[in-house]
């Protein structure tokens, strides 16, 4: 299925829930790291899949990942993995709603929740989920490149409003 992915969708803010790898990493197996990192990302699936709320079957969220450094539970950086969800719950629902939070607490190496935008994180979309169904999103140039030109669209914006900030270095493009 070809998914389109409106500038708005790939725009939006949403909950970021933090996860420090280190402690799956500790066991010197890749592939447990990736195990890991996927069990998250179907738990969130599989949470959403499962809502009573018609308006979050509905959506449409998108599901992001990112790997990157993170400041761990003692505020050391960490090797860690951000999974994303946007737009923010609320925006669709109409009120403070997070499904996915309790669900989150239980992996190993949670750290916190909190609100991103996607773009500025150097996060790419795995999912849209809409109508009760994930959607896989295929991560090829095109993408990568509209990812790119929006992460700098977003960065000017912000620059004009913020005109001491330091400009990040383009994720897509490395």
């Amino acid at each position: 299925m070809n998914l389109e992915l409106s500038e708005t969708m790939l725009k939006s803010n949403g909950w970021a829930y933090q996860f420090d790898l280190s402690p799956v990493e500790a066991s010197g197996d890749d592939h447990a790291v990736n195990e890991h990192i996927r069990r998250i990302y179907l738990s969130a699936v599989d949470v959403l899949g499962k809502q009573r709320s018609k308006k979050i079957l509905q959506g449409p969220f998108l599901l992001w990942n990112c790997l990157k450094t993170l400041l761990g539970d003692q505020n050391q950086p960490t090797h860690g993995y951000i999974l994303i969800v946007t737009p923010f719950f609320h925006q669709i629902t109409g009120r403070d709603s997070n499904p996915l939070v309790e669900t989150m607490w239980g992996h190993k190496g949670f750290i916190r929740t909190t609100s991103a935008n996607p773009l500025l994180e150097g996060a790419v979309p795995a999912c849209l989920f809409q109508e009760g169904t994930a959607f896989p999103i295929e991560l090829d140039d095109e993408l990568i490149s509209r990812l790119a030109d929006l992460f700098e669209e977003h960065q000017y914006m912000l620059s004009l409003t913020n005109p001491g900030m330091t400009i990040r270095p383009n994720s897509y493009l490395e």
